[in-house]
């Protein structure tokens, strides 16, 4: 667990209660699924993930890749007031069966695997260590050491094509004593598929004794920090191999295999990596608002009516059927203001997608559902008036969807604007915004 200590606790919990701040977060590899403050549910956005309304103090932040063969991690941040607080985090692998090509992150690292192998009345240590090079390449060196004799060494290049979780191998193979040398061509892939997390590697060795090999190892994940798995290997005769994977720290894992084939044999074995450089990166747009976390409730508009001779309701129900030109002016009672479409759309595109707000909608108190990206409800409720450019104009904009739109068109809306009369109408709501 790392802890990046950004204020002094008691005083930012005495400002959480009301104050904002602002989090966010990269990662290399990018897409990777993030729990805020202990919540099973993943946030919306995965990374690059930025939300600006955070409240301040502390929080726990959990990053992990669908891909399982990655190490999770974990952070603890303070956040203070009006501030934004970026993360950056470049995942390590936690990956191989004793004798199988896997693949590397895309930056520089080292990575180091050793182990035990038992089979029969030999004994073997696997003893890798390989080199992570930016766009995908990588570089290998092996020393297998058998019955306390190195009887060979391998050198070779790798490249890995991320998006597709597929890579490329060749290696230099000089095996001691036998008076030849080999070449090894790999063919390496990884998916998951339903529960499953997938690992495949072909190889054809190019020698005086042209050999093939093949290995695919099917796992189940377990809390992400526990993997085990049942593996098939080819070489000179066919083997089962049930074994686990368990996460030991952020840069370790251990893993225990059982060779079963004709002859029996049990691999134990450590993993490690460490990342040396990483990649700088911007954020492309600092945040200069906060959200409001919920929409403006009619009993929060009703004091600010009374005031202008105008009846509103006193429930929690988002405020609506309010004209642009009052909603303009209690932004102001508040010391608050409407949001600009440039902003709306900044924050829509936050969300990758809107089926948990418009499943089915229907309107909702103005407090009521989960907190996505900083803000509740930000579709399927209301929809809300945008700050104009002219506030004399003829016609307003506004954006969002609202309850009276089908699943299908409350997506569709959610990453739109559009314009109406400024008098407003019954699905157009408040929600505001305040200048850092």
């Amino acid at each position: 667990m790392r802890i990046f200590a950004l204020c002094i606790a008691f005083p930012c919990t005495l400002l959480a209660a009301g104050e904002r701040a602002g989090l966010n977060i990269f990662t290399e590899p990018d897409s990777a699924h993030v729990f805020l403050d202990g919540n099973s549910e993943k946030e919306i956005s995965g990374t690059p993930f930025e939300n600006s309304a955070m409240f301040t103090g502390e929080h726990s932040v959990f990053l992990i890749l669908p891909s399982e063969s990655f190490v999770p991690a974990s952070y603890d941040v303070v956040l203070q007031s009006g501030k934004t607080f970026e993360l950056h985090h470049e995942f390590l692998r936690r990956n191989q069966a004793f004798d199988a090509y896997t693949m590397s992150p895309s930056e520089y690292h080292l990575e180091f695997n050793a182990g035990f192998l038992y089979s029969g009345d030999s004994s073997k240590i696997p003893l890798n260590s390989r080199l992570g090079l930016p766009w995908g390449f990588g570089a290998r060196l092996a020393f297998p050491v058998q019955e306390l004799e190195v009887k060979r060494w391998l050198l070779g290049l790798q490249y890995n094509y991320f998006p597709l979780q597929i890579g490329m191998a060749v290696d230099w193979v000089s095996p001691r004593g036998s008076g030849f040398s080999a070449i090894r061509a790999a063919l390496l892939a990884e998916q998951n598929v339903w529960v499953f997390n997938l690992l495949e590697n072909a190889v054809y060795e190019y020698s005086n004794e042209d050999k093939t090999e093949f290995y695919l190892r099917a796992g189940v994940p377990i809390k992400h920090i526990f993997m085990p798995y049942i593996a098939l290997r080819k070489n000179h005769q066919i083997s089962i191999e049930p074994g686990a994977l368990l996460q030991a720290g952020n840069r370790f894992s251990l893993e225990v295999s059982v060779q079963i084939a004709k002859e029996f044999g049990i691999y134990v074995g450590i993993h490690s990596d460490f990342s040396f450089h990483k990649k700088a990166k911007k954020n492309s747009k600092s945040n200069s608002i906060i959200w409001d976390v919920n929409a403006v409730s009619n009993r929060e508009f009703r004091a600010f009516c009374k005031e202008r001779g105008c009846k509103i309701p006193d429930d929690d129900n988002p405020v609506v059927s309010v004209s642009l030109k009052d909603a303009m002016a209690y932004a102001k009672h508040v010391n608050k203001r409407l949001p600009t479409a440039e902003e709306w759309k900044n924050m829509a595109s936050a969300y990758s997608n809107f089926e948990a707000e418009c499943e089915s909608p229907k309107l909702k108190k103005a407090s009521d559902g989960p907190i996505i990206n900083g803000i509740r409800n930000f579709a399927g409720n209301t929809a809300i008036w945008l700050a104009p450019e002219n506030e004399n104009a003829s016609i307003a904009s506004f954006a969002g969807s609202s309850h009276n739109d089908s699943p299908e068109a409350c997506k569709r809306k959610s990453v739109l604007t559009d314009i109406s009369s400024p008098r407003g109408n019954e699905f157009i709501g408040i929600r505001l915004v305040r200048d850092l």
